[in-house]
């Protein structure tokens, strides 16, 4: 007997996981009304200069600029000690970095984090879809590729790289972290308990990096092929957007912490949930489609006559064969041009 596909069995478990959590959400909310409301609750408004405000956290600037800090000295310490040429990061490397810096800052403090913590469900999916879509792709593109090569030659790295690089771990990990953070219990919990809240978007935070590691591939001997990489994508979308679609179509309040919250730009709590839900399944799945067109063009762009390639392994060995041209890497992997490295070869003894 013929053992399913493994694209069949992902299918059915993501199935399976989105019709068991719309199920458990609508039997929670008849066992337990008073937690899972039905309709529309509006509470007072609240005027604007009470949630337009600056709340500078000590651990937000601390961790971007300790961020910034360890980039710098490895751009101008590591890199000459490695023995390389040429330059450490190119100018479009540093400003993806730092421009995350500044995304994630601007993500976890400030009014949009007061929005998201005290005010807002649609608030706080705009922080994790920020973190998650932005400022992920920004961190793993700012790093060279010699970085991430001195980083996978630390003791014990090299097992957790290939780990990290392989699409089955790094996708269930990343919607692991969506889906069980999304569970009303846990979601309530990490806007009750700001020490919850911290390892919800840390959770967030590194998956991300480890989705986007196995899309960009910044390591030629972690790549996957362009069009494993785009099914990746693809299959992420779908399991992200399930979600967004359960939130957008739900009318049931899902997160009472909600409910006793004071409302702003005149939204009630029902309608506030459902546009979170369309800024998961919308702008969010958009970023993700951006991501399938990029890696989509790099595609075309190597399977030119010029080229000769396609991508897929057994066809290019096959043309090579045919037409004696040499041996190429198919898996060279940059979405970034600029991110080819101009500084990886070593200097003479």
């Amino acid at each position: 007997m013929q053992r399913p596909s493994r694209p069949l069995v992902f299918a059915a478990a993501l199935l399976t996981a989105a019709v068991t959590w719309a199920i458990g959400a609508t039997t929670a909310a008849w066992a337990h009304p008073g937690n899972l409301i039905q309709g529309r609750v509006t509470p007072n408004l609240t005027p604007v200069g009470q949630w337009f405000v600056w709340d500078f956290h000590e651990s937000i600037v601390i961790g971007t600029a300790l961020l910034a800090v360890a980039y710098g000295w490895a751009l101008r310490r590591w890199f000459p000690r490695r023995g390389l040429k040429g330059v450490a990061a190119t100018g479009t490397q540093q400003a993806c970095y730092y421009g995350g810096l500044v995304v994630m800052y601007l993500s976890l403090d400030g009014p949009l984090h007061h929005l998201a913590d005290e005010l807002l469900f649609s608030a706080h999916m705009l922080q994790h879809m920020l973190l998650q879509l932005v400022w992920a792709p920004l961190f793993v593109l700012g790093i060279p590729a010699w970085l991430w090569q001195a980083l996978y030659e630390l003791p014990g790295a090299g097992r957790f790289g290939r780990t990290l690089a392989s699409p089955w771990p790094a996708f269930w990990a990343f919607q692991a972290a969506m889906w069980v953070w999304h569970l009303p219990r846990l979601y309530n919990l990490a806007l009750e308990v700001h020490a919850w809240h911290i390892v919800e978007h840390l959770c967030f935070m590194a998956t991300a990096v480890v989705f986007w590691f196995v899309v960009i591939a910044p390591l030629p001997q972690l790549a996957r092929s362009l069009p494993k990489r785009m099914a990746f994508i693809f299959l992420n979308m779908t399991a992200m957007k399930t979600l967004g679609l359960i939130l957008t179509m739900s009318s049931l309040i899902i997160y009472p912490f909600y409910i006793s919250a004071p409302r702003v730009f005149g939204i009630d709590v029902l309608s506030d949930q459902q546009v979170g839900g369309m800024i998961m399944w919308m702008p969010g799945g958009g970023l993700m489609w951006f991501g399938v067109g990029r890696v989509f063009w790099l595609w075309v762009n190597r399977a030119t006559p010029r080229r000769g390639l396609t991508g897929i392994a057994h066809l290019d060995q096959a043309r090579r064969a045919i037409s004696g041209v040499a041996d190429t890497d198919l898996d060279a992997p940059d979405l970034a041009p600029d991110d080819q490295p101009t500084a990886v070869a070593r200097t003479s003894a």
